[in-house]
């Protein structure tokens, strides 16, 4: 604050803003003088505009219209007294221009025309000089046709994402020019800026056009203009991302997917699609089929396609299927003998049913370990008649084992008999005929036809369970060698 009241005081004591006043009020009063000054003075106007007269006359008897020429200026050099100037000054230099008459021009092109300078009578001008001496017009015919859009993206994307699918909303656009400029005109280009872009875009284009030889025209200096509107660009922008390639396991009896080594060549390749998509790829992998254990159940090799899912595709160079290859680890089978086979006839009353098959082969396959101390007896087997079989004689039973009990976790049947064959007869026609053991018939085997004779050695009787009747252990059996109906 000191200093503020010290500049204040100075001011007061000073006489400068006295001198000040008195310099601006002398340079307006001279200025004012040597205006309005009797003495001739010499001055220049360097950008006296050209008026052009005629242009309708040109287009009618020639079609062409003036291109250039209407901001033409020149350069005057005169003389008049103080007075004159100011007066002229004082319009602005309005009333000072030159007139050239394009009427009588016959051919398109640039032609140099002589003008006439106009200025106020009454004001005592004399005109030194004058430049240029002549004026330049450029007159053509205007056309408007359609030419050839080329989209064109400037930028570079995000790391991992490239730039595929620049689409214009448009294959062409409608341009007027001059006639010389049109006939060199080839395409347009449509260029969208996108720098770093990670996802698809649409923009407004800028339009720049190019000649045949594929060199940049001005599209101001050249007076071309796009009459059809502005361009749209659509720009897909992918990701490219390293996927892992999977296989789904079908598992087999006896042999889970944890127990089969998978190895994929290759183990992954290179996709590019829309990013969202390609991301959860490259988490989750995709998968490219299935291996079936049960056809590889010691191992073995398969080539498998290499499918994409929508909306992605194998980058270049990559392959297109895989070599899978399947090792099979801690796996064992074992054929054991099974006697312990039970009968079901249902429901049906009055029937009795004979094993002639007494012992049956059954593979099992799991664990190496739990293989090797496998007890058979953990097998259960069951001879089923089917309904509607019951006549006497010798009929095929389907066979049913199922593995129960400690041990058997992991363990399944892969091999055994579909059926077993079965005596039939009618418990009335047991309480009346001694049993007699039938001979061993193979599976197989046909069945006998009703009314033959039983085998002669009698079979170990069936245990049965509900619906099963059991065989020798009725002491008023028939004799031996009797027939069986």
């Amino acid at each position: 604050m000191e200093g503020e009241d010290q500049v204040k005081e100075f001011w007061k004591k000073s006489n400068v803003p006295t001198i000040l006043l008195a310099l601006v009020l002398s340079l307006a009063l001279w200025t004012t003088v040597q205006l309005n000054s009797p003495k001739v003075r010499q001055e220049t106007i360097s950008d006296v505009p050209v008026r052009i007269l005629e242009e309708s006359t040109l287009y009618t008897n020639t079609g062409f219209s003036v291109i250039e020429g209407h901001e033409a200026t020149i350069r005057v050099d005169y003389e008049a007294i103080g007075a004159s100037v100011a007066e002229l000054k004082k319009r602005n230099m309005e009333d000072i221009y030159a007139e050239i008459s394009v009427g009588a021009i016959t051919e398109p092109g640039r032609t140099k025309v002589r003008y006439i300078l106009r200025y106020p009578d009454n004001l005592n001008i004399s005109v030194r000089s004058t430049s240029p001496r002549l004026v330049e017009v450029w007159v053509d015919e205007i056309v408007t046709r359609d030419i050839r859009v080329e989209p064109y993206v400037e930028g570079s994307p995000a790391e991992g994402y490239l730039y595929e699918g620049l689409t214009p909303d448009r294959e062409t656009v409608t341009v007027k020019g001059p006639a010389e400029v049109m006939n060199q005109l080839s395409y347009a280009r449509a260029t969208l800026t996108a720098d770093s872009a990670t996802g698809s875009l649409t923009d407004l284009a800028a339009i720049t056009f190019f000649d045949v030889e594929g060199n940049l025209m001005d599209a101001e200096e050249n007076h071309l203009e796009v009459t059809s509107g502005e361009v749209s660009l659509s720009l897909s922008v992918l990701k490219e991302a390293i996927v892992p390639l999977r296989v789904d396991v079908t598992e087999a009896p006896g042999i889970t997917a944890g127990m089969a080594r998978i190895e994929i060549e290759p183990q992954s390749i290179k996709l590019r699609g829309e990013p969202l998509l390609v991301d959860r790829l490259a988490e989750e992998g995709i998968t490219i089929g299935v291996v079936d254990l049960n056809r590889l159940s010691e191992g073995g090799t398969q080539t498998l396609a290499i499918r994409t899912p929508n909306g992605v595709r194998r980058a270049s160079g990559e392959p297109t299927s895989a070599e899978v290859r399947v090792m099979v680890d801690g796996v064992s089978t074992r054929t054991v003998e099974v006697t312990d086979i039970t009968v079901d006839i249902g429901d049906a009353e009055g029937w009795d049913a004979i094993l002639v098959s007494g012992v049956i082969p059954v593979t099992v396959r799991g664990p190496a370990q739990l293989i090797e101390n496998f007890d058979e007896s953990r097998l259960h087997a069951v001879a089923v008649v089917a309904p509607g079989e019951f006549t006497p004689g010798l009929r095929q039973a389907a066979l049913e084992i199922t593995l129960a009990g400690s041990g058997t976790d992991g363990i399944a049947v892969t091999e055994a008999p579909d059926s077993v064959n079965v005596m039939l007869r009618q418990a009335s026609d047991a309480a009346q005929t001694p049993e007699e053991e039938p001979e061993d018939v193979p599976a197989d085997e046909p069945d006998e036809p009703e009314g033959a004779s039983e085998p002669s050695e009698p079979a170990e009787p069936a245990v049965g369970t509900e619906g099963t009747a059991g065989v020798g252990d009725d002491p008023e059996a028939p004799p031996e060698g009797a027939d069986v109906a």
